[in-house]
């Protein structure tokens, strides 16, 4: 957690690019550059559901337990200090520390909060060296509400205005049907790809591959002052 001398908050969403962090808004959410460790696990949590974890095959001990992703999703600003305190010391100061920025060249991720509510609806992640590969995911309160596709356009928009990616891609299991209508609502196209794909957990399955291009791109000031990479 980004503390101000004398603030007993996080620091605040920022409303504009810069010093290696990003912030964009869609017609319903507010994305950002993880602020904390403890933003960076709430987000991840948004994706550690059983229905989740059937599509994306994160290896088991890398996500928590569905009681503790119960807990980080409640989390917002206004009840951070006290949901804290249901863990051990030791874990309290290591989620209160800031994030290490990623080089501009390594994965980004994206923070969705809802304003209304100050809560997580999901994460999307973007790594400029992997061709512009983008991954999205929800929890599952938000789920069904068109906010798959709302998030999917988003971190395209942010890989072309914000990275300068003339193109992104992602690729879904063939079965995934509402992540691909979630993809080509957002504008992105089929195109050819490996026909099988293994999962972290190893598992093999068939896979479609869409992609999205821009006219034109663009870098924000977060790119240009985030080129060294924080330890």
């Amino acid at each position: 957690m980004i503390r101000r001398r004398g603030s007993r908050g996080p620091q605040p969403v920022p409303v504009r690019c810069g010093d290696g962090r990003h912030t964009m808004r869609t017609a319903r959410m507010v994305l950002y550059t993880p602020r904390d460790r403890l933003d960076a696990e709430i987000g991840a949590a948004a994706g550690a559901d059983a229905d989740a974890q059937r599509w994306f095959g994160w290896i088991a001990d890398t996500f928590v337990t569905p009681e503790t992703a119960t807990h980080l999703l409640g989390i917002y600003d206004h009840n951070r200090a006290e949901r804290l305190r249901a863990f051990p010391r030791a874990v309290r100061r290591e989620l209160i520390q800031p994030v290490e920025l990623p080089g501009p060249t390594e994965e980004q991720r994206l923070l969705a909060v809802i304003p209304a509510t100050g809560l997580v609806a999901g994460m999307s992640s973007l790594t400029p060296n992997d061709g512009g590969a983008i991954g999205v995911w929800l929890a599952p309160a938000f789920r069904g509400q068109g906010l798959g596709a709302e998030l999917v356009a988003a971190t395209a928009r942010f890989g072309h205005e914000h990275l300068g990616l003339a193109s992104v891609r992602a690729g879904t299991e063939t079965a995934n049907h509402r992540c691909r209508g979630a993809l080509s609502a957002a504008g992105f196209v089929p195109y050819g790809g490996p026909d099988r794909h293994t999962l972290p957990d190893g598992r093999v399955v068939d896979c479609a591959w869409y992609r999205h291009d821009a006219v034109g791109t663009a870098r924000c000031a977060a790119v240009a002052q985030g080129a060294v990479t924080r330890a």
